[in-house]
């Protein structure tokens, strides 16, 4: 796909430039706030097969006045023995991290830039990396439910490993994001998310979906089931156009 230079103008002037704003529509002023959260999951078998799974995350929000940075940091480690020579094998090891900040308008929009890096031992990606900015629009779909769609342009490296049939190959291009997040407070105590995004370039499409539902057990404490699926259109080799990753973790919240 090819992005024409107005599209992508158009785009990148509505997110960098405010509107003028009524006085009843400009965001007030708020005190400081900010949120963070470890989580942990953590899965092991043994007798006929031994197998481990660690999974992990560390998030931090920050919000002052019009603007709210958030960092987010995840990885995955598995292994499991090899049943001919008994040795304990990595399967699985994955990193990420997603830094973004916005700029509120205000209540119901903002401006937004994102930056993330992904690292997947097991994918035919040496690593993947990209920067987007672009434009978010928040709808109340009720007084416990919200929905956010963003939409925006941005610029994705991604490095192909060298294999024995494959040479390294890196890959530079402009990529056009689409997003959804909806998050609806069940309770007091119970949280759904649904996140979308797609970051759709010339040479390969990168979708990714993460369901999650958790509940307080405790004041600072939860347990959360989630469900991350990532499809990237372009691959090669015998690697699987689809990752997805069902986790049951405790989160602590402070």
């Amino acid at each position: 796909m090819k992005f024409s230079l107005n599209i992508t103008s158009i785009i990148v002037i509505l997110a960098l430039t405010p509107f003028a704003l009524n006085a009843e529509e400009t965001v007030e002023s708020k005190e400081d706030k900010w949120k963070s959260n470890i989580e942990f999951g953590f899965v092991a078998t043994s007798g006929n097969t031994k197998t481990t799974s660690i999974n992990s995350g560390f998030s931090v929000s920050y919000e002052v006045e019009l603007w709210k940075h958030s960092v987010d940091i995840k990885t995955i480690f598995g292994s499991a023995e090899n049943s001919t020579t008994s040795e304990v094998e990595t399967n699985a090891e994955r990193y990420f991290v997603e830094g973004k900040t916005d700029y509120k308008y205000s209540e119901h929009s903002y401006a937004f830039v994102m930056a993330n890096y992904e690292d997947d031992r097991f994918s035919d990606n040496d690593y993947q990396t990209a920067l987007s900015a672009g434009r978010g629009f928040v709808i109340d779909m009720s007084d416990t439910s919200k929905l956010d769609l963003e939409v925006g342009v941005g610029y994705r490296k991604t490095l192909k490993k060298e294999t024995l049939l494959l040479a390294e190959e890196s890959i530079s291009e402009t990529i056009f994001r689409l997003a959804a997040n909806y998050s609806w407070d069940i309770t007091e105590n119970s949280k759904f998310e649904q996140k979308l995004s797609s970051d759709i370039g010339d040479d390969n499409t990168v979708t990714k979906s993460y369901t999650g539902l958790s509940a307080n057990f405790a004041k600072n404490l939860a347990l959360k089931l989630s469900l991350t699926a990532t499809h990237q259109s372009d691959v090669r080799g015998d690697t699987e156009e689809l990752d997805t990753v069902t986790a049951v973790t405790v989160v602590y919240n402070f």
